[in-house]
């Protein structure tokens, strides 16, 4: 049986917010935002690889460290986004 996450008291699977305190049952935003905040910094992170072998041939974006850089931040921002949607889910 589901518990409350604020007061641990059992809630049906029919149940949309809890009976004792009135906290939402499966809050739906918050998945949304994570899952949508996941898909953009994956894009960000697709673009600044690209833009980081751009930077090896051509001095028309930023210097190749500076990509690499963004690059290795956005991996690490990536990783963790997709540990808190998967924790989320579970």
């Amino acid at each position: 049986m589901q518990r409350c996450k604020q007061c641990e008291s059992p809630i049906a699977k029919s149940d949309v917010a809890c009976i004792n305190c009135g906290e939402l049952v499966n809050p739906v935003a918050k998945k949304n935002l994570r899952q949508h905040f996941g898909k953009i910094v994956t894009g960000l992170f697709i673009l600044s690889a690209a833009l980081t072998v751009v930077a090896l041939f051509t001095n028309y974006v930023g210097s190749f460290v500076t990509c690499l850089a963004t690059t290795i931040v956005l991996l690490m921002v990536k990783k963790s986004a997709d540990e808190m949607s998967s924790s989320s889910q579970q």
